[in-house]
C-alpha cells in the first residue's frame, strides 16, 4: 500500500507488509478524480500546502527546503503502512486499497533542519468502498518560512587583514536570492559583525560600498531573512582592487534556524593585485 506522486521525478518509497513498492513514479499529472484500481478496489487521493502562521500566506517546499519529504501513515484494523514522497509534488493519489476504514497521520520532514512538522489535523475513520477514489480532505503544514545567518570568512592561514595574511585592507559583501523565476534581485540585510561590535550595510548589490577588513575570528550575522537560496558576494579589496572573493550559493533554513558556515575567499587574477 503506497502513494503516488503524480508529478515528474518525485521521490517516493512505498512500504507494505515489510517490502518497498513506488506505484506510479512515472508521473503524469493529477488524475482528477480518476481511478486506476479495479472494481473490488480503492483507492484516496491526497494534497497538501504549506502556510506561515504569522501571516497566513503560502509557502513553496523548494523556496522553504528543496529536500523536504511528506511522510503518511496509513492505518486501518488490519494493516499500518507508510509512503515518503517529496513535498514540491504538493498532491498524489494512493496505489489500491483494501475497502475499509482508514486514519491517516501526515507530517512533513526538512532535511535541512531535521525538524519534523505534523499537519494540523490528521484524518481517522475514513470510509473507502470498493472501486471508490476517495479524495482526502488537504491538509495543511504550519512553517516558519525565515531564519538567519552566522558566517565567517577564511582568506590567508594567518589572517584575512595582516600583512602576514592575506593584506585585505577592506571588504564590500552583497547577497542576491538565487531560487530561480520570481525569486530574484538583491536581498538587503544589515550584517552585525562581532570583532567591534559595529555592522556592515549591504544593501547595494550593484555596487556594493567597501568598510572595513573583516578578520577570520570575526562572526557575520543576519538574526532574520527569508528562507531560501541566496548568492553571497564577498571581495577583499587590496587599496582599491578586488583581489580576494567568494560567489558561493548557501541556503537559509526555514524554522527560525541560522546556517553556521566559513566562506573560503579565493585569490583573483586582478592584475595589478600582490
Amino acid at each position: 500500500m503506497a502513494f503516488r506522486v503524480l508529478m515528474p521525478a518525485a521521490v517516493l518509497l512505498g512500504l507494505a507488509s515489510g517490502s518497498a513498492g513506488c506505484g506510479g513514479c512515472d508521473g503524469g499529472g493529477f488524475d482528477a478524480g480518476i481511478s486506476d484500481v479495479s472494481p473490488g478496489q480503492a483507492s484516496v487521493s491526497l494534497a497538501w500546502s504549506l502556510i506561515d502562521p504569522s501571516t497566513g500566506r503560502s509557502v513553496t517546499c523548494d523556496k522553504l527546503d528543496a529536500n523536504a519529504t511528506v511522510f503518511v501513515e496509513i492505518r486501518s484494523p488490519t494493516v499500518v503502512s507508510s509512503a515518503v514522497f517529496a513535498c514540491k509534488s504538493l498532491q498524489a493519489v494512493s496505489d489500491p486499497l483494501t475497502p475499509g476504514t482508514y486514519r491517516f497521520m501526515y507530517e512533513l520532514h526538512l532535511s535541512a533542519t531535521g525538524d519534523v512538522i505534523p499537519a494540523t489535523a490528521g484524518q481517522s475513520g475514513v470510509v473507502v468502498g470498493a472501486g471508490q477514489s476517495v479524495a482526502l480532505a488537504p491538509i495543511t503544514f504550519p512553517v516558519d518560512p525565515t531564519g538567519g545567518l552566522a558566517l565567517m570568512l577564511q582568506a590567508g592561514s594567518a589572517g584575512n587583514c595582516a600583512i602576514t595574511g592575506a593584506s585585505i585592507t577592506s571588504m564590500s559583501i552583497s547577497l542576491e536570492h538565487a531560487g530561480g523565476a520570481g525569486d530574484t534581485g538583491c536581498e538587503p540585510v544589515l550584517i552585525q559583525l562581532s570583532g567591534r561590535g559595529d555592522a556592515y550595510n549591504a544593501n547595494d548589490c550593484s555596487s556594493p560600498s567597501a568598510a572595513r577588513c573583516i578578520e577570520s575570528s570575526e562572526t557575520l550575522t543576519v538574526p532574520s531573512l527569508p528562507s531560501g537560496p541566496y548568492q553571497i558576494h564577498v571581495r577583499g579589496k587590496q587599496g582599491t582592487l578586488d583581489c580576494w572573493g567568494n560567489d558561493d550559493v548557501i541556503r537559509v533554513p526555514p524554522q527560525g534556524k541560522a546556517l553556521r558556515q566559513t566562506l573560503n575567499l579565493a585569490r583573483l587574477n586582478t592584475p595589478g593585485c600582490p
